[in-house]
């Protein structure tokens, strides 16, 4: 891991010799070329499958993009229906972007700045991290490779609570040769910085943020950075599938194909090519005794192959948390109730809701920033914020049923009037306790769990049908 800014500077080998950072770079290079469907870049053994020129005209490139799938499954019904916002200014945010990138790489960034809020690729950034605290990062470099003539450069866009540090550097041999100035690129002759490339967006004060905000995936004690969905065991399995159909496909073009069977007749010597030739175009010819012409067909024995499909599917679903119905031709011409459809997506579901805490988590810090650097920037109409200020209502992308939500409320409203009318509960409406005791049906409790309740009611009405024995807790 990288603990220091040190290894950005002049004699230093680029990119850095650090072996964790190089890791995790081709782990996130990876990741996105499965998602991009680029199979035959990180599958050898497939890749030599298809490129192996023995009876190649047989052979079909079949790509299962099941890892594609899963993450624009898990965006629609996280951002499918945008969240509402309320803060005294809402800023435009890639939301959609960062999120993809927690899903694919396991980690997503939001980098703030005067022009806006823009998602930051982890593949063109290395994390300096504090010695002590391996997910403590102290500084986030960002860094764009280019080329003018002859002459290869880095451009490094350091990133540290309060300040923003802009550097090239001349590559050659394999290090950061020399550091030239800004000054010498029309790009970035206009940065306003003080000697040593800084810029300080809040001035020079204590405790100023940092502008880039980090959200991880699923994290474990070991663990500085979150995790893939895509892990190796999903790899291996769109590999495995990858290979299967591409199997199925070679097999029933070699096997179903008929092959005329005719006399001898049929063919007649070609003495260009030494050797008989069947033209379907000519008449056949037969004298008595020659066999009868006929088709020949093989038939090749797949029910092994269906079943391993089947399996690699079974355990590629559980593995990306994808539910059956999500992919196409699942269902085709049904369609389901909203609370029918969230009991069949309860796998799914259970991931979308941790994208969804931590966007509302994200949400109101990288508003926040935005809209303290404006302030600080002197932006017209822009006005400081924390994030406390922020409101985030997230949607859960399910198709709503007007119809199914009347019914609903008439449930409630028949099994709220039958409380009343036993005692259980008096006065106001108490939704949960119609809850407590089973009268709503189950499957409208999706529906229920989000209403507002008066809590000193709900354990009234606990603790009344307690005493009346009425029902097991």
């Amino acid at each position: 891991m990288i603990n220091s800014l040190d290894v950005f500077k002049v004699g230093q080998p680029w990119p850095p010799a650090d072996q964790d950072e190089r890791d995790r770079i081709a782990e996130h290079q990876k990741n996105r070329k499965l998602y991009e469907e680029l199979h035959l870049d990180i599958f050898p053994k497939y890749n030599a499958y298809i490129n192996d020129k023995l009876h190649d005209d047989k052979k079909q490139y079949i790509i299962i993009g099941l890892a594609e799938t899963a993450t624009t499954n898990y965006m629609d019904l996280l951002l499918g229906e945008a969240p509402e916002i309320e803060a005294p200014k809402v800023y435009p945010s890639p939301d959609e972007e960062v999120f993809i990138d927690v899903s694919r790489d396991g980690i997503g960034l939001y980098e703030i700045s005067q022009d806006g809020i823009t998602a930051a690729n982890p593949e063109t950034v290395y994390l300096v991290t504090d010695p002590g605290n391996i997910r403590k990062v102290t500084a986030y470099v960002f860094f764009a490779e280019f080329k003018e003539g002859e002459k290869s450069y880095v451009k490094l866009t350091i990133h540290e609570p309060g300040s923003i540090t802009h550097k090239v550097f001349w590559l050659k041999d394999g290090k950061l040769n020399a550091e030239v100035p800004l000054s010498e690129f029309p790009a970035f002759a206009s940065y306003q910085v003080d000697e040593e490339g800084k810029q300080y967006p809040f001035g020079k004060v204590d405790n100023a943020p940092m502008l880039v905000v980090r959200v991880d995936n699923t994290l474990s004690s070991d663990r500085r950075y979150g995790r893939s969905d895509y892990t190796p065991s999903v790899h291996s399995l769109i590999e495995a599938l990858d290979m299967a159909f591409a199997f199925r496909f070679e097999t029933l073009a070699k096997f179903n194909r008929p092959i005329p069977v005719v006399p001898e007749t049929a063919a007649p010597f070609d003495h260009a090519l030494q050797r008989r030739v069947f033209k379907t175009e000519n008449a056949i010819i037969t004298k008595e005794g020659d066999p009868p012409s006929s088709y020949l067909t093989w038939a090749a024995d797949l029910a092994s192959v269906e079943r391993e499909i089947d399996q690699l599917m079974v355990q590629l679903l559980i593995k990306l948390k994808l539910s059956p119905v999500l992919l196409d031709g699942q269902g085709e011409g049904h369609a389901e109730s909203g609370t029918a459809l969230r009991i069949r997506l309860i796998p799914t579901l259970s991931k979308v809701r941790k994208f969804a805490t931590a966007l509302k988590v994200a949400i109101p810090q990288v508003q926040s920033l935005k809209s303290k650097l404006d302030a600080a920037l002197g932006i017209e109409g822009s006005q400081a914020y924390e994030p406390e200020d922020v409101t985030v209502h997230m949607q859960d992308g399910i198709p709503d049923d007007p119809m199914e939500r009347a019914q609903i409320r008439l449930t409630k409203a028949q099994a709220i009037g039958t409380l009343k009318a036993q005692g259980v509960i008096d006065g106001a409406t108490s939704l949960r306790a119609a809850i407590i005791c089973k009268i709503i049906p189950k499957e409208a409790l999706a529906e229920m769990v989000d209403d507002p309740e008066t809590e000193s009611m709900i354990a009234a009405a606990t603790g009344r049908l307690r005493e009346e024995n009425s029902m097991n807790f």
